[in-house]
Parts: structure tokens; sequence; C-alpha cells
């Protein structure tokens, strides 16, 4: 189904890739490579998941590139059987050159990625234009194609598995707002209030599927940032307060005749503390809750919310 897709990692595909975004924009070296780091840990009455992440950001005048390995643990047994360990590969490659921009996506979610068969992964390759470019507006349209399995069956009941998506993106900013807006096959919405005050509220938005209210996938926080740009050092810390619906997966087993998944949601209050190079968040974590299949539904309770992240710009 076309709303199973993954293409929300155009705008976030990992909170630290974020970060490290965030951090890198006052950096004025033509090309500079981010290693990335995270650990996170949800602990809730029911379950408990530890995810370990590894990977590289790197930032050229008209190409991006990252690439993130994620590997998941379920500390307590799952129902029918389902493996404890899970792996995320992301990667992404974001280039322009004047008005035209590329996108190269690659994603996999599963206890066997890859290798576990057209169902564990997608792929994609779009080409957009910049039909209007303004020193505080841009508005780009484009498309390409799709791979993977999107519940599209030939008549003798095979994958379809290429498909052609649109591609649709606005960026906004002046001194009151800085926003973004981003759909390829499913919208994508980020946004920063006041973002050169020292106090500014900033929201990102997703949704990648629609059964529910669940897959509104979002976080806003209210954040201080005691310095800013024009300091000697930069805005490098901050503190923030916020509220957000996140989740793990879907991942799906591979290698199945027919298509099993499990995926955790979860909500979170919580507390944010970063200096340059490090992000500490934590908080109480609620309304969690598995996923089996997309139908089976068990619920995980309370708990808190634990992540680490670092980068190590050079």
């Amino acid at each position: 189904m076309f709303n199973k897709i993954f293409f929300s990692c155009l705008l976030v595909m990992f909170p630290v890739v974020s970060f490290a975004q965030d951090q890198s924009e006052t950096n004025l070296k033509p090309v500079q490579i981010v290693p990335l780091v995270q650990y996170e840990n949800l602990s809730l009455e029911s379950q408990n998941i530890q995810s370990s992440s590894a990977g590289l950001q790197i930032i050229g005048t008209d190409v991006q590139f990252i690439g993130l390995y994620t590997q998941h643990v379920f500390k307590e047994p799952l129902n029918s059987g389902f493996p404890r360990r899970y792996h995320t590969i992301d990667v992404l490659l974001d280039g322009k050159n004047g008005r035209n921009q590329y996108l190269g996506i690659f994603k996999s979610e599963s206890d066997k990625p890859v290798s576990g068969g057209i169902d564990t992964y997608q792929a994609a390759g779009v080409y957009g234009y910049e039909v209007i470019q303004k020193p505080n507006f841009s508005f780009v349209l484009g498309g390409g194609l799709a791979v993977g399995n999107f519940g599209i069956e030939t008549d003798d009941g095979e994958n379809w598995p290429v498909i052609p998506v649109p591609l649709v993106r606005l960026n906004y900013h002046s001194d009151w707002l800085e926003a973004k807006f981003e759909f390829l096959t499913s919208p994508n919405i980020s946004f920063t209030l006041a973002p050169k005050d020292r106090i500014r509220l900033t929201g990102d938005i997703r949704m990648d599927q629609f059964r529910d209210t669940r897959d509104i996938i979002f976080e806003v926080a209210l954040a201080y940032r005691p310095f800013s740009n024009k300091n000697e050092m930069g805005d490098y810390t901050g503190i923030a307060l916020g509220f957000k619906n996140d989740h793990y997966g879907p991942f799906k087993l591979g290698n199945k005749e027919e298509e099993e998944s499990i995926e955790v949601h979860y909500y979170s209050l919580f507390a944010e503390f970063d200096i340059s190079v490090l992000k500490i968040t934590a908080g109480y974590a609620f309304g969690g809750r598995s996923l089996y299949n997309e139908t089976d539904k068990l619920n995980l309770k309370e708990g808190s919310y634990v992540s680490v992240q670092g980068m190590f710009p050079f």
C-alpha cells in the first residue's frame, strides 16, 4: 500500500541527523565529515527496547550524504515467536545543481535487512526542479521511481516492485518563521517560530500511514538558546521541554511467505540539553503499544525514555 512507504526520512531520517544538521549550519568548510552515534533506551512496564546507532554525514556546498545503521534489541520475548533483534539502515543522498535537485534514498527495517527479500527494503531515485526561487522562499516540483513491496500485484499474483512517486518541496524563512514542507507520497512538515530569538518553538510532523491517530508522528518543543550565532562561539548550547509521539518500525520479517511485521508506538514528555557535539534527552514515556501485523495490539503501559546523541565534525 502506498501509505506504507518510508519516505518520511526526507524530513526526519533520524533525530541524530537533525541534530547534526542544526549544529553544522554555521560551519564554513566546503566539505564537512560528521561521524554520528546514538544510544536510546525505551523502558516500559511490559517491554524494554535498546537501540544503538552509528553513521556518517558528509556536507558539501551542493550535496549532502547521510548513512545510518541502527540495531534494536527487545529485552522481553515477543508474541508468536517474533525475533527480538532488528536492524535499520537509512541512506539519503541529496544534491543540487542550480535549480535542479536530485535525491537517492534507501531504507531497510527488518530482522534480515535486504537479505530477507524485497519486503524488507525500499529505494528511490527522484528529480526535482525549483520552480520558484526567491531569497526567502523556494518551491520544488518533480518525481521519480521507487522500488519495493507496495502491495501492488500483477494478474498472476506477483509483486509489482516499481511505482512512480511525486516530489513537492517548499521552504520559507524569515525573522519570525522557518518552515519546510515536503511530500513524497506522504506529508512532512517542520517549523521554528522565532528562529533568531533565545526562546523559540520547534515542531516536526509527519504521517507515514493512515490507520489511526498514532500514525501522526510528531515532536513539539519549547527551546531556550542562551547564545546567538553572533556570539564568538556561536549558538552552541540550549535546553528544551517537549512532547512527542514516536515509534519503532515497522520491522518486516524477512524470508516469509506472508508479510509479517512488528512496530512499537509511545508518547513522551521530555527535557533536552545539548552542548556543541552532545545532546541528552530524557523523559516520561506513556501510552506504549506494540502492533503485530498492523492489527494485533498489545498495551506496553508506561515508563521512561533516554537518548544520548553525539557527533564529531572534522
